[in-house]
């Protein structure tokens, strides 16, 4: 098997974490996802949460502040008190992009992995050793999951649906030049409408044995 690695991207409301966990119980692999975020923010020096956040489409606000750090002579302080930058190194959204990007890259070298989301299939698009996976479903599938998980109605079930898509697509748009929801973005697109997650671990484990 030439797999070293699986970067399993999803939907919310699609299983696609049991997906990835099953997938790596299947090929005897790590299971990574919070990790990313501790290696990214040890090589920053800032904390986890900071770096997580830092994965959100930042607000209007957030970006100014970020183009006011990196104007020479204005001072930030004078503005505003976000905590990203008085409390941390003057970091934007794009250098914790980057320490995100080298915690992939890391764990890639190393193989033997399945990697959850953080645009690992991106990041990882020219490694021939990488299987990429884009789990999904129909909004009304994910809205049931989403009703069940959170104890939320149909209605506040969907808007979620609704509201992270569109986050991810401005995301990947903003950072990457690129279409989260792209079927060239992936090597194997699977629907949780009708299967399990173990049922598409099984799928994902085969692809990787035959490369």
């Amino acid at each position: 098997m030439n797999t070293r690695v699986v970067s399993i991207s999803r939907q919310v409301g699609t299983a696609g974490e049991e997906v990835a966990r099953e997938t790596a119980t299947r090929l005897g692999f790590r299971y990574i996802d919070y990790q990313v975020i501790q290696d990214a923010a040890q090589e920053a020096g800032v904390s986890t949460d900071t770096v997580s956040e830092s994965e959100h489409t930042p607000s209007l606000m957030t970006r100014f502040l970020e183009s006011l750090a990196r104007s020479p002579g204005v001072p930030v302080t004078g503005w505003a008190d976000p905590a990203p930058l008085t409390t941390s190194p003057l970091f934007t959204s794009a250098d914790y992009r980057r320490f995100v990007e080298g915690a992939i890259r890391g764990v890639a070298e190393h193989g033997n992995a399945v990697i959850v989301g953080h645009a690992a299939q991106v990041i990882l698009r020219d490694r021939f050793d990488t299987v990429r996976v884009f789990v999904t479903g129909s909004p009304e599938f994910r809205a049931r999951r989403i009703m069940a998980g959170m104890g939320v109605d149909e209605k506040t079930a969907l808007k979620t649906v609704e509201r992270t898509d569109n986050e991810r697509v401005d995301y990947f748009r903003r950072f990457y030049d690129t279409g989260w929801l792209l079927p060239c973005t992936y090597d194997l697109t699977i629907n949780t409408d009708h299967l399990n997650p173990a049922q598409c671990a099984d799928v994902v484990a085969s692809l990787c044995s035959q490369r």
